[in-house]
């Protein structure tokens, strides 16, 4: 694909809000976006689509939770999410969640 070229989305959704996005290895898009339900209630997802000679098929949806931000969406179908001051890596193709740094707080409270 060159880099010039403009790739027109579907989006199922009447407000879509893009967040982040990459292409994996299989040069498929995968995006981050905040959309709004028929509730008007915001929700994360994220898409994974086909892109294939200015045709594009979203093979894949996933809901995130609201709180968690992206940090990162890998080449290697890997995203990385902050919830809740923990770090995850959120992997897209076997569904597994994998914590890789947990937040741990002391609080030292000296009640004299």
């Amino acid at each position: 694909m060159k880099n010039s070229q403009e790739i027109k989305l579907y989006f199922e959704f009447d407000e879509m809000k893009v967040q982040s996005c990459n292409f994996n290895l299989r040069g498929e898009l995968i995006l981050f976006c905040t959309i709004k339900n028929f509730r008007r209630e915001e929700i994360n997802i994220v898409c994974a689509y086909s892109i294939q000679a200015k045709k594009t098929n979203c093979q894949k949806i996933y809901k995130i939770p609201i709180k968690a931000d992206v940090i990162s969406i890998s080449k290697y179908d890997r995203i990385w999410l902050r919830l809740n001051d923990n770090i995850y890596e959120w992997d897209l193709l076997t569904g597994h969640t994998t914590s890789v740094l947990k937040n741990k707080f002391v609080v030292i409270i000296n009640l004299k």
